[in-house]
């Protein structure tokens, strides 16, 4: 015998299970999310370098690998008959000492060496923005196709990075002040050209308004981040002066600034992309953007 039901009571058996209170999308991969799409302070800017290199080292480590190990290598190579200037801090040193003794001088090795570092420092900043743009889009780049993507931009962040060392070059000449007032106005080419697919004139002009509308902040940040970046490949790099004077000393060497460039050169991209975030955040409404976006994508 059947229990009694109200007239409009579906049966026991009929009433759906309760729907769980979370559901979790496991085709969707888990994005790393290091830094908070808000506006940032300098040292959210340097923290964030840090954060996301802790979020994903393998994937941060094996692009800057990729990229700075054979420049590396080159460099001492190149300078292995020199005791105190080995590696791509060494030719920085030397081209930029103000010694004025005889013995101080700048050949073609070295400027050579000074142009391979700052493309490689671009290359890496193009893949390093390539991995924010993708985490961003709830995607999870390998450092394989932060690279290709970073190569594919090549020829822009390579043009772009001849531009604005041309203006430089021209504000050096001008004395060095000048040089670190113009110095902020490029420090976000190299994001804007991977994020916004431009090319090296567009990434260069898109740079300069940026700045421009934050001038202060960006100077500040550009001063920290060199500055911060000079102290850890000090602490990290110092292992090298040991060996020195031995004959295969320049490997050590060069084995150790390569060292400390896995970690420097992607936390100068990271932070340099943190810094165009912010300025597109606070000028521009990126978060609501960002936010608009992916509610409308996941509410339809």
């Amino acid at each position: 015998m059947q229990p009694w039901l109200a007239p409009d009571a579906r049966p026991p058996d009929a009433v759906p299970p309760p729907a769980p209170l979370t559901a979790v999308d496991e085709s969707r991969p888990l994005v790393p999310s290091p830094v908070a799409m808000r506006p940032m302070t300098v040292a959210d800017v340097l923290d964030g370098g840090i954060a996301v290199i802790k979020a994903a080292p393998r994937v941060l480590i094996g692009i800057a690998a990729a990229i700075l190990v054979p420049v590396e290598l080159v460099s001492a190579w190149v300078q292995r008959d020199s005791l105190a200037d080995r590696g791509l801090s060494g030719a920085i040193s030397a081209a930029t000492s103000t010694n004025g003794s005889s013995d101080v001088r700048v050949d073609a090795a070295t400027i050579g060496l000074l142009v391979l570092s700052g493309l490689a420092l671009a290359l890496v900043t193009g893949a390093v923005a390539a991995v924010l743009r993708g985490w961003l889009a709830e995607t999870t780049p390998t450092a394989g196709d932060a690279l290709r993507a970073s190569f594919h931009h090549a020829p822009a962040l390579i043009v772009a990075w001849i531009i604005v060392h041309v203006v430089e070059l021209a504000a050096a000449l001008a004395l060095l002040l000048p040089l670190l007032f113009v110095m902020p106005m490029f420090l976000t080419t190299s994001p804007a050209i991977v994020f916004e697919r431009l090319g090296p004139w567009a990434g260069v002009r898109r740079s300069w308004r940026l700045a421009r509308t934050r001038y202060g902040a960006s100077l500040g940040a550009a001063v920290l981040i060199a500055a911060v970046s000079s102290s850890l490949t000090l602490a990290l790099s110092g292992l090298g002066l040991v060996f020195e004077f031995l004959s295969f000393g320049w490997i050590i060497d060069a084995v150790c600034r390569a060292a400390s460039g896995l970690i420097t050169v992607p936390f100068v991209g990271a932070a340099a992309t943190l810094v165009y975030l912010d300025i597109r955040i606070r000028v521009e409404g990126l978060d609501l953007e960002l936010d608009f976006a992916e509610r409308f994508t996941h509410g339809g």
